[in-house]
């Protein structure tokens, strides 16, 4: 398992970098924006959560003048976030959740276990939420 963060604050820096918009969209990882989902499912409400990982990630794109923000994409992976933390052990740190996360969740082509390539390459799905056309995710979170 690769260990990409040693304590709270390396993740507490990722996430206050995020926020900063200080670095180019293309420089942040799937391992990363893992990261800072968790930070926010960690210390917030799903809804929140949403709010404030939706909002960054668009506030970072437009930083640096990019398009393709995609939001059943950004809320499928705060949802699978959102569930493994419900089932994870909150007495480790939330660095120490972070790999664990990463490690089962660095296939970024997961989402086509849940959507066809159709559906979520759809106008609809890249504007707003939409529910997965093969199978069903678990319920931690919810956007509705």
């Amino acid at each position: 398992m690769n260990v990409y963060f040693r304590s709270d604050d390396e993740l507490q820096d990722l996430v206050a970098s995020f926020e900063a918009c200080s670095f180019h969209p293309s420089e942040f990882r799937h391992y990363q924006h893992l990261a800072v989902a968790l930070w926010y499912a960690w210390h917030l409400p799903y809804d929140a959560a949403a709010e404030r990982i939706t909002n960054g990630i668009r506030r970072l794109a437009e930083t640096y003048g990019k398009t393709g923000y995609h939001e059943t994409i950004t809320l499928f992976w705060l949802r699978v976030v959102s569930d493994f933390l419900a089932k994870a052990d909150r007495g480790v740190s939330v660095a120490v959740i972070a790999n664990e996360l990463t490690a089962q969740c660095e296939n970024k082509n997961l989402i086509f276990d849940y959507y066809s390539p159709e559906l979520i390459n759809s106008a609809k799905a890249k504007a707003e939420w939409v529910e997965p056309d093969l199978k069903q995710l678990a319920g931690a979170g919810k956007s509705d």
